[in-house]
């Protein structure tokens, strides 16, 4: 009895289909426009990351966003902005105070990750 009911048990298990459809979902990689390539941010200043939204697919993956710092080849620890709209096409974050130098980079993550250009942080004192 137990070879029969598990071999019906199995045949069922097999049978059995999914019936639901999932709906076709698209990453979205918005191209980032500020900061700039050769912009200068200074610590402490509040500065506006902006980015292309003139054309986002239907059905947007993950529709929230975070900003976050890179250098070199290294995202930092910390979010710079978190649970912000994607589609809102600027977000004001505040420069961290980080150490003073070139390359650094906006990561704006939403589905993935796009960077922003490679851009300058400064200290106040040395404008």
């Amino acid at each position: 009895m137990k070879l029969t009911l598990s071999t019906i048990l199995s045949s069922l298990l097999f049978t059995c289909g999914v019936h639901a459809v999932p709906r076709p979902q698209d990453v979205y990689t918005p191209t980032v426009l500020q900061p700039r390539r050769g912009d200068t941010w200074v610590v402490g200043e509040r500065r506006v990351v902006e980015w292309d939204t003139s054309s986002p697919p239907q059905q947007i993956t993950n529709p929230y966003g975070t900003i976050k710092l890179r250098k070199d080849n290294y995202t930092m620890d910390g979010s710079l902005a978190e649970r912000f709209s994607i589609l809102a096409g600027s977000k004001e974050i505040v420069v961290p105070d980080v150490a003073v130098g070139d390359n650094y980079q906006i990561v704006l993550f939403g589905d993935s990750g796009n960077w922003s250009q490679s851009f300058r942080i400064v200290k106040g004192e040395q404008l």
